[in-house]
């Protein structure tokens, strides 16, 4: 009989969760949490409504919202929201270019950026990954929300 492959859940809301690396731990945990960090594997939990950020997948260690050096844009309700670390684009930004224009250059700026700059996502995102796959849910959210608001701005005769 074979063992069943199960990805490690968050101990709080039971939600699979990301890989990451104890370098992006180190990098936004406070100083006072930092020599809890081990060598062994973190998860990033994404779900909105949970305070969990980062979890040890042996069970040892729990990291949470206050424990960081930084917003958690997922987790984050209020403005504003951090969508990408290293270029400093938020949530509200991006919405407000949707709701003037009817579409968003974000993620072509940050892309144009990375080719010119580089990035220091798994040192700067707290998902300890690239930051485009967040910026493109909501961008997509943002078009459904405000994406007609903006027709129908530009579709008003001029006084």
């Amino acid at each position: 009989m074979t063992k069943e492959h199960r990805i490690p859940t968050c101990p709080s809301c039971g939600t699979n969760g990301k890989v990451v690396r104890p370098e992006t731990l180190l990098s936004l945990l406070r100083a006072e949490h930092q020599d809890r960090v081990t060598e062994g594997r973190y998860r990033f939990c994404g779900s909105p409504d949970c305070e969990v950020v980062y979890f040890a997948e042996d069970g040892s260690h729990v990291f949470h919202r206050p424990d960081l050096t930084v917003r958690v844009g997922v987790k984050e309700t209020d403005a504003p929201r951090p969508i990408c670390y290293c270029f400093g684009f938020t949530a509200e930004e991006l919405y407000e270019q949707i709701r003037q224009t009817g579409s968003t250059t974000v993620p072509d700026q940050i892309r144009t950026r990375l080719e010119q700059d580089g990035c220091h996502c798994e040192r700067t995102n707290p998902q300890g990954s690239c930051c485009l796959g967040v910026v493109q849910v909501f961008a997509e959210a943002g078009m459904k929300r405000f994406g007609d608001q903006a027709s129908r701005i530009r579709a008003l005769p001029r006084e």
